[in-house]
């Protein structure tokens, strides 16, 4: 990750790692479908936790008896770790498991029967809507295939079907021909990923070859690989693969830092191009995040670009209006508008993090923030009791570190000339405990002539 400010970004995965054991929620769902007349059932996997008003990237996965739980983890992983957008994992279960006759495809003339008519009306629809009933989503959806299921996702390709947005296929099932593929899009055409096996078969390796080379005539946006696997191995071997390919031109945290090390533009600028090329692409806005606020703004205030700080302040002060805001989110631009020296602003912020981390049971998050408000923007204000308060608040919540408050207490005490005799006593308490100290990055020896100033000056006052 980058440089300064690495502690927001490893705040929020730690947070999204820490509230659960497991990064996926996974539910069963079932609702009557009006295009069979009878209950349907799907499930969906989410990530644990999720910044607020996330918009969904939805992941269709068809064959889900077997393909559901390798591809939902992989996807789940990815995006908690900021490699993929946010992205829901859809299983499009069939009427019984493994019945792929729902599918209704015909591969020697890419064509559906009266079964497979009504399946291609479900996902397209009923099961569209559902979704779109139960989670906020983007609108940017991928559908996944495998040999068989991924040859009937040539039916959609053909058909110009622009509810779909992207196409991964897992070792197309050889067909007679290739479809004609003349469908005129209404929207652009879509992103399609063929990932095939080295050990699969020569017919199969071939018919994705004379599919990529067709879609490359069309310009579709097409790619290509061959990895080492065999004819099921190879989507556990390949989803990863898959899915990075398919958002290669997304900006996470990391290639956010490298374009605005690359740009010859301003900071907000910048800012505009990342957003419209995430939105363009993926129908994905940059999130109200502690690390995208800290790459712009923090960025900005370094360079001293005044214009960027203000367009960037406007923005994120817009954003964060928003009561069910990001906690870190707040805490990153309550610091930054502390860097700022905007000392009510910066209480503003610091104050709805720590209300906020309340709010979600997280107050074990809170340390950094804590510190920084007691230490940095409270005294600035003359708010000396509330900064102890804050502090003594952290020795509830951390009970195996409360020598590291001991320690911010006798700093805000000795360094502000408040309540010198109770500083000097919560120092000494601090020094009992040198692991904890040395564990939080506190320097020994200056703790210790910060003590011998504390005594000094509680003599002089006696």
């Amino acid at each position: 990750m980058k440089r300064v400010f690495l502690f927001y970004l490893i705040c929020i995965i730690f947070c999204n790692i820490a509230i659960s054991q497991n990064i996926m929620d996974v539910k069963q769902y079932s609702f009557k479908s009006s295009t069979y007349n009878d209950t349907r059932s799907f499930r969906i996997a989410l990530p644990a936790s999720a910044y607020p008003n996330v918009k969904y990237n939805v992941l269709f996965v068809l064959d889900a008896d077997y393909t559901f739980d390798v591809i939902a983890s992989t996807a789940i992983y990815l995006q908690t770790f900021d490699y993929i957008p946010p992205t829901a994992v859809v299983a499009i279960d069939y009427s019984t498991s493994g019945n792929r006759n729902d599918v209704g495809y015909e591969l020697s003339n890419n064509s559906l029967d009266s079964s497979g008519v009504k399946f291609y009306n479900y996902v397209n629809t009923d099961l569209t809507n559902e979704i779109n009933r139960i989670i906020p989503t983007s609108g940017f959806y991928t559908l996944v295939g495998h040999s068989y299921t991924a040859s009937y996702l040539n039916y959609y390709i053909n058909a110009g079907n622009d509810y779909i947005t992207s196409y991964i296929l897992f070792s197309p099932e050889e067909m007679k021909r290739v479809p004609n593929f003349d469908a005129k899009y209404n929207t652009k055409s879509p992103s399609i990923r063929i990932i095939t096996a080295m050990d699969d078969t020569e017919e199969r390796q071939s018919f994705s070859r004379s599919l990529y080379e067709s879609f490359q005539e069309r310009q579709y946006d097409v790619k290509l690989y061959n990895i080492k696997a065999d004819h099921m191995s190879v989507i556990p071997a390949g989803i990863m693969q898959a899915l990075t390919s398919l958002y290669d031109k997304y900006y996470n945290i990391d290639s956010i830092y490298d374009a605005i090390d690359h740009a010859d533009v301003s900071l907000w600028q910048s800012f505009k191009n990342i957003n419209e090329n995430n939105r363009d692409l993926y129908k994905q806005e940059l999130p109200i995040s502690g690390s995208c606020i800290s790459a712009f703004l923090w960025t900005a205030i370094q360079k001293g670009e005044k214009e960027s700080i203000d367009s960037l302040r406007a923005y994120y002060e817009k954003a964060l209006e928003n009561e069910d805001s990001d906690p870190n989110a707040l805490g990153v631009m309550g610091d930054l508008m502390n860097k700022l020296g905007l000392w009510k602003e910066a209480d503003y912020y610091l104050q709805r993090c720590l209300e906020r981390y309340k709010k979600l049971n997280q107050e074990h998050e809170t340390l950094y923030w804590r510190r920084v408000y007691s230490l940095n923007v409270l005294p600035k204000l003359g708010q000396y009791k509330k900064a102890w308060k804050i502090l003594e608040e952290g020795k509830k919540i951390y009970p195996d570190d409360k020598a590291i408050f001991s320690y911010y207490q006798g700093v805000l005490s000795i360094t502000n000339d408040f309540l010198i005799n109770k500083g000097v006593e919560q120092l000494k308490i601090a020094m009992k405990y040198p692991d904890v100290l040395k564990n939080n990055f506190v320097n020994l020896d200056e703790v210790e002539a910060l003590l011998k100033k504390g005594i000094s000056k509680e003599k002089k006052n006696i």
